[in-house]
């Protein structure tokens, strides 16, 4: 049987009320009764009755997360960010890639105490009677929403990936990305992309990764390759297809100059210099995490938009 309260009480003698209040730190207990306490509870293997706290005081400290996959490294890096900063804030997240309406009813079936949100368009939109009933966060892009979206801007990312290119003479330039994709993140890039080329005369062709997996990108472009050649400028659309760029041309890399979309630290690590452009991956998940911890707080979740500015990291 599991062990209660009263089973500690009763080892250490003394009081029911006691023994809560030593397991959660109390200075009402003296540091001596509390460690004694403490201790006896590890002995018996007591585990905290969490759905029971959560009913008293009406908190779970527990976030949930809804992404439609961590098996990319950009987004797995941001989801350890995210997990690390609302840790730091003593809440526990648990991560769903269930379908988005299905998993944020599960959450607050379970009384989770907020939701992030990975937004993908009209189809991830949660209803009302979610959002209205427990906080929410979103990343995602510009779009009206009944609850705050954090917008990282993708179309300016590309902006000072090709001005730079432009500031080092290099007009003929490629965009390697998923280009035949629902996702408004990817939509915005290529699209940009293509618009900015074209405004300042830039010569410049698109290569469609087949997906944002390295493996993906890497089929891609041997496939490319027979027939074509890559120019100078490359930019890349997240680090998982630069990786595949990476992998495909090897040794021969050198020559050309790579911007990658994804401000992520393992760029730091790579023996190949390649340039990085976005928003760093701390910066979203802190933002993210204040929000939400702000709205379950103040009790507020006001449908705001909050803008994040890229940030370029040229390497050497």
């Amino acid at each position: 049987m599991a062990v209660t309260l009263k089973d500690i009480a009763n080892a250490c003698g003394v009081s029911y009320s006691t023994v809560s209040k030593a397991l959660k730190n109390s200075p009402l207990v003296t540091a001596e009764t509390t460690e004694r306490i403490q201790q006896k509870a590890k002995e018996m293997n007591y585990i905290p009755n969490n759905s029971a706290r959560s009913l008293v005081s009406n908190k779970s400290q527990t976030i949930g997360l809804i992404w439609p996959s961590v098996d990319r490294v950009a987004v797995s890096t941001l989801v350890s960010e995210i997990n690390n900063f609302l840790k730091n804030t003593g809440y526990f997240m648990s991560v769903s890639i269930d379908d988005v309406e299905t998993a944020a009813h599960k959450f607050l079936e379970l009384r989770f105490d907020g939701i992030i949100v990975f937004d993908e368009g009209e189809a991830s939109t949660l209803p009302s009677i979610i959002s209205s009933n427990i906080p929410v966060v979103a990343y995602g892009t510009d779009r009206e929403l009944e609850y705050p979206i954090v917008n990282v801007n993708h179309k300016q990312a590309m902006i000072l990936s090709l001005d730079d290119l432009m500031q080092n003479n290099i007009t003929n330039i490629c965009y390697i990305g998923d280009l035949n994709t629902d996702d408004i993140r990817q939509i915005i890039k290529k699209e940009t992309f293509e618009r900015y080329c074209k405004e300042h005369n830039l010569e410049y062709n698109m290569i469609d990764s087949k997906g944002l997996s390295a493996e993906d990108t890497f089929f891609a472009l041997k496939s490319y390759l027979t027939n074509h050649t890559l120019p100078e400028g490359i930019i890349c659309g997240s680090y998982d297809i630069t990786l595949g760029l990476v992998h495909t041309l090897k040794d021969s890399l050198d020559q050309h100059i790579v911007y990658s979309y994804d401000n992520v630290p393992q760029f730091d690590h790579m023996d190949t210099v390649i340039h990085s452009v976005g928003v760093p991956t701390k910066k979203i998940a802190e933002t993210l995490v204040n929000i939400l911890i702000n709205a379950i707080e103040s009790k507020e979740n006001h449908p705001d938009v909050y803008h994040l500015e890229p940030e370029l990291v040229k390497r050497k």
